[in-house]
């Protein structure tokens, strides 16, 4: 049975996972690199280059620094505490980063992306569909039903979700949500693997501190860090061999 880093099997103390944190960046950063030089499609050379890919790792940087935060606070678990700047600032690292690190694998096969016509309404003739429904508004309008501004509110909303559905998601502009359901339709990864993605994306969102959100515990951040670490293996691992790609 395969033990992974990220199940939380495997001994890991914070200095060691900065260390995995960075190791790990730098090599994702000359990999994908090298790789992405042999694609076929312009698209994926335009998106993933060395200025995208240093930011990155630049972002992974200032992560693996404040992960040292985790030594001295750690303890805040047994007391149930739940409200520690520097782990909200981590888990908003880390959901930025495993946000483009999934960008990034959909932008290298942007070729299967794009054919997926991810959330885009097929065969659909849009004017023929939004004219009578602006009609009906305008219609609404004039029997007082509803007033004038917010018939304009309606049509703008209309033309908002008509456009939403048929126009490309450029993949550089996905959020992380979306993404996750976008892996889980295409069944890329397994429900182990898309329960910590959920995790990430739901104590990212912690960054909405006027609303109440509970914020997971330091362990429940050590693993999830380790997982991203094996995200990074994960996309290296499904990239075509250079040999047979060029």
């Amino acid at each position: 049975m395969t033990e992974y880093l990220w199940a939380g099997e495997m001994d890991c103390d914070w200095e060691e996972l900065e260390e995995k944190v960075n190791n790990t960046a730098s090599r994702f950063y000359d990999e994908m690199l090298e790789i992405v030089q042999h694609s076929p499609y312009e698209k994926s050379r335009e998106l993933i280059n060395k200025e995208s890919m240093a930011r990155f790792v630049d972002i992974a940087m200032a992560m693996s620094e404040d992960l040292q935060m985790g030594y001295f606070y750690e303890h805040e678990d047994i007391e149930n505490k739940n409200s520690n700047a520097y782990k909200l600032t981590i888990w908003i690292l880390l959901g930025s980063l495993t946000e483009s690190a999934l960008q990034m694998f959909l932008a290298f096969y942007i070729d299967d992306y794009e054919n997926s016509k991810w959330q885009q309404w097929e065969e659909i003739k849009a004017d023929e569909i939004k004219t009578p429904i602006m009609d009906a508004i305008n219609r609404l309008v004039e029997k007082e039903s509803i007033s004038a501004a917010q018939g304009r509110t309606l049509k703008e909303a209309i033309k908002s979700k008509i456009k939403e559905h048929t126009v490309e998601h450029p993949v550089q502009r996905i959020m992380l949500d979306e993404i996750i359901k976008y892996y889980t339709a295409m069944d890329l990864m397994d429900k182990t693997e898309l329960v910590y993605l959920k995790t990430i994306q739901s104590n990212r969102n912690g960054i909405h501190s006027f609303e109440n959100r509970p914020i997971g515990t330091w362990t429940d951040l050590q693993y999830c860090v380790r997982f991203w670490c094996y995200l990074l293996e994960w996309i290296l691992n499904r990239l075509p061999d250079i040999p047979d790609y060029s």
